[in-house]
C-alpha cells in the first residue's frame, strides 16, 4: 500500500513502438485491413481524403521497397508508419458501438500527425490509442461517456474514470483541463485528466538519439516540463478532491543509431499527481501504475 511518502511523479514503463518490428508489406497489409474493415462498418476511406492519402502512403512504401528504388524519402516513412498507428487503434474499436463516432471522426478529418493543425479526428485518435494501450497492458478498462474512458479498478475501488485531452497550445491547457475536470465530476475525484503532447513537439521533426533510453528520456523531460509549467492549477484540483492527478503522454518518431532498425516511435507516459495528495488518491493511483506496469 502507499503511503503518504510516495513518489507524485511516475514514469510508467510500457511496450513501446520499437519492441516490434514491422516490414512495410506487414504495414501495408494492416492498413489495408483497417480500410476493410472500415469499408464493412459503412465508413468508406475515399482515395481522394485526407485518410485515403495517408493510407496510401503505406502501399506506396512497400511498392518502392520492392522495387528497389530510392523515390521515397523519410517523409514518405513518417506518413506510413502515421497510416499504421491510426489503423491499429482502429482496429482495435471497430467493433464498439461505443467508438463508431470517434472513428467516423477520424475517417472526415486531416490526419496527418506530423503537422501541427487542430483536429477532431486527432482528438478521437488520443482516446483510441490510449485505450488501445491500456488493453494492450491487460487493463480493464472501456469506453464511457462521460468522461471518455472508465477503467476498473476492482471490487473495493470500482469504477475510474479518464477524461482524454489533446494539447495544441500551452496557452489552452487551463480551459482543456477544466473541461477534463468537469468530465470526472460525475466519479467524484476518482479519475484523472489524460493529456497528450505529440502536437507540441516540432513539426515534422524526427528525435535523433544514440540509444533508446536516450528517446525515452528526452520524451520523460518533455512530460515534465508540462507537468512543472501547470503544476499550480494540477495541485490546487487535487487538494481540492476534483481528480488524483493527470496522465501525460508523448510520442514522437526518433533516429536511434544504436538500435537496427533505427527509424523507431517512441512513447512516455507519465502520472503524476501531487505532493500533498490524500491516502485514498495515492491507493488509486498505485492501483493504476501496477495494472499498466504488470502487462
Amino acid at each position: 500500500m502507499l503511503t503518504h511518502a510516495a513518489p507524485s511523479l511516475i514514469r510508467l514503463h510500457a511496450v513501446e513502438r520499437s519492441d516490434r518490428v514491422s516490414t512495410y508489406a506487414e504495414v501495408a497489409a494492416f492498413v489495408d485491413q483497417c480500410r476493410s474493415a472500415l469499408a464493412a462498418e459503412g465508413l468508406e476511406v475515399k482515395p481522394n481524403s485526407a485518410l485515403g492519402s495517408l493510407f496510401a502512403k503505406a502501399g506506396r512504401l512497400n511498392k518502392t521497397w520492392i522495387a528497389g528504388t530510392d523515390a521515397e524519402d523519410i517523409a514518405t516513412l513518417i506518413e506510413a508508419d502515421e497510416a499504421y498507428r491510426i489503423a491499429e487503434a482502429v482496429v482495435a474499436a471497430i467493433e464498439e458501438a461505443e467508438a463508431r463516432e470517434a472513428i467516423r471522426r477520424i475517417t472526415k478529418s486531416d490526419m496527418r500527425l506530423s503537422f501541427r493543425q487542430p483536429s477532431q479526428g486527432k482528438d478521437a485518435l488520443w482516446e483510441l490509442s490510449l485505450i488501445a494501450f491500456l488493453r494492450s497492458r491487460g487493463v480493464p478498462v472501456g469506453f464511457k461517456d462521460p468522461p471518455d474512458l472508465e477503467i476498473y479498478l476492482g471490487d473495493s475501488l470500482g469504477g475510474y474514470g479518464v477524461a482524454c485531452k489533446k494539447v495544441y497550445s500551452l496557452d489552452s491547457v487551463g480551459k482543456q483541463f477544466s473541461k477534463g475536470l468537469k468530465q470526472i465530476e460525475p466519479y467524484q475525484g476518482c479519475g484523472l485528466v489524460a493529456f497528450n503532447l505529440d502536437d507540441l513537439i516540432e513539426e515534422r521533426s524526427i528525435l535523433v538519439t544514440a540509444t533508446r533510453s536516450a528517446a525515452g528520456d528526452t520524451l520523460a523531460r518533455r512530460n515534465q516540463a508540462f507537468i512543472e509549467r501547470n503544476r499550480l492549477r494540477f495541485q490546487e484540483a487535487v487538494m481540492a478532491g476534483r481528480c488524483d492527478g493527470v496522465w501525460v503522454s508523448s510520442c514522437a518518431h526518433s533516429d536511434i543509431g544504436g538500435m537496427s532498425p533505427r527509424f523507431n516511435r517512441i512513447t512516455e507516459n507519465t502520472l503524476w499527481t501531487g505532493t500533498e495528495a490524500g491516502l485514498g488518491t495515492k491507493i488509486r493511483l498505485d492501483a493504476v501504475r501496477r495494472l499498466v506496469e504488470r502487462g
